[in-house]
């Protein structure tokens, strides 16, 4: 773990992307590409990060799915993506499961991995989350507005 942690001034003008903290304070560049739902990593550069095995990771994921999957709103299978990826030694490969993981997906998955890594990055997000709460309660309705047009818009329809 990073032993030199330390929580920043806030942010001045606008707040960061999660994955922008997750790579500054703590798990350095796990996001591997973008797509449609934004950002993406992995399951296994997860467990790489958080020096677990695989499986355990993929045991979050699950668990985290079965407990979750009631809450619609949460499109688990927009942000915990379930795919294949070829492992063993070249002729012998075999197909094992893995996950792809959204900044959303992420968040949601730091509930359930039980480590000190994940701990810290789950309190530097609710960190920043009530900065961010401070900062929009001296906006006037005029800037809420155009904050809200400009997440609906990236959200599409």
């Amino acid at each position: 773990m990073n032993g030199n942690f330390r929580i920043e001034i806030p942010f001045e003008t606008r707040p960061p992307r999660l994955k922008d903290l997750v790579n500054q304070y703590v798990m350095g560049d796990v996001w591997m590409r973008d797509t449609p739902f934004g950002p993406v990593t992995d399951s296994i550069v997860i467990a790489e990060r958080f020096n677990l095995k695989h499986s355990n990771v993929l045991r979050a994921i699950s668990k985290c799915k079965s407990e979750l999957s009631i809450f619609e709103n949460y499109h688990l299978e927009d942000n915990l993506i379930e795919s294949i990826h070829p492992t063993g030694p070249k002729g012998r490969e075999r197909k094992d499961r893995k996950v792809d993981i959204t900044e959303f997906g992420l968040a949601l998955l730091l509930l359930y991995i039980n480590t000190p890594k994940a701990r810290q990055i789950s309190a530097e997000i609710l960190y920043r989350f009530f900065v961010l709460k401070t900062y929009v309660k001296g906006l006037n309705e005029n800037q809420i507005g155009a904050i809200i047009g400009f997440y609906r818009k990236q959200m599409g329809p």
